[in-house]
């Protein structure tokens, strides 16, 4: 009935945590299906042991080639099921017990109210853990003023408020995962867009995951202030964020062209012609169509970073 999908790359430190907090949900008609990118570490022989422990529980993809990146990674898993329900995994964090049970309530709340035919996701909050699976942060969404009720396109086209190892599709959103990007800055992030154009979206106000924080994330968690600091510290890191996202939006737009409505291609258009205009082009555009971060700083900061 639900998939979990668990990407992993070098992980053997927290796999098997990550693992043994899925296989004990309190809801149990679940398969753990496990992609490894070619870990040079212990994580294959941890991923085989509970292969052969939970042969009808665990089950893993058999990878010739390395993707290259977690996104691609995720993407290669989104394409080999069809399960009713899909949750995306990170290796290293840990499920809290309902997390399962609590996000799949949700969504059968939106199928009552919207059907079964329309693209839906479900995200929660987290906490935010130290390596030792201290909580530093009890909310991430408060700890980094994310603004996660605010669906709108044109604000998913400035900044993600959806973390994917929160996530679940049903089984109509997977038949619009028909074109994966060359490049997007995270695969959450092209979902959102994708939920926001096409279907619905929920929250879960509480936090479901314990999200691991140590050196080797993906990408980690911090607060506002430190992203300041880290983006002034680094311009040529923020101009390649920035190069990221308008790519991003301009493969969605070429791939999606078609479905969208014609005031979502107006506002993908203007969004993805934002580079070339004047400053005060950019800073006029950003108003009118509303491309506007959780808080007023962030988008002031867009308005004379971009």
């Amino acid at each position: 009935m639900v998939s979990v999908l668990l990407a992993s790359y070098n992980g053997e430190k927290y796999i098997g945590k990550q693992i043994e907090s899925v296989l004990n949900q309190s809801f149990t008609d679940l398969t753990i299906v496990i992609s490894d990118d070619l870990s040079e570490d212990r994580t294959p022989a941890i991923i085989r042991e509970y292969e052969e422990r939970y042969p009808d529980r665990v089950k893993s993809l058999e990878n010739n080639e390395r993707s290259g990146s977690a996104q691609n990674n995720f993407f290669r898993l989104l394409a080999a099921v069809t399960d009713e329900y899909v949750m995306l995994c990170d290796q290293d964090d840990v499920w809290l017990p309902d997390k399962v049970e609590a996000t799949l309530r949700e969504m059968k709340r939106m199928e009552a109210d919207y059907g079964t035919d329309i693209p839906l996701l479900v995200h929660s909050d987290l906490s935010v853990t130290d390596e030792e699976g201290r909580i530093l942060h009890e909310s991430m969404a408060a700890y980094q003023k994310i603004a996660v009720h605010d669906n709108r396109l044109s604000h998913y086209l400035v900044e993600n408020n959806i973390t994917g190892n929160t996530v679940m599709i049903n089984k109509a959103f997977l038949r619009f995962l028909i074109h994966f990007p060359d490049e997007c800055v995270m695969h959450d992030w092209w979902l959102g867009l994708l939920a926001s154009c096409f279907g619905r979206i929920a929250y879960v106000d509480r936090p479901l995951v314990l999200y691991r924080q140590h050196g080797g994330n993906q990408v980690g968690s911090r607060s506002g202030l430190e992203q300041y600091k880290k983006r002034f510290e680094n311009r040529d890191r923020v101009r390649e964020n920035y190069r990221k996202m308008f790519r991003q939006a301009e493969l969605f737009l070429n791939c999606y062209e078609e479905k969208l409505s014609r005031e979502q291609r107006e506002v993908l258009e203007q969004f993805v012609r934002l580079p070339q205009k004047s400053r005060v082009g950019k800073i006029c555009t950003i108003w009118k169509y509303k491309f506007l971060k959780s808080t007023c700083i962030r988008t002031l900061g867009q308005m004379f970073s971009i």
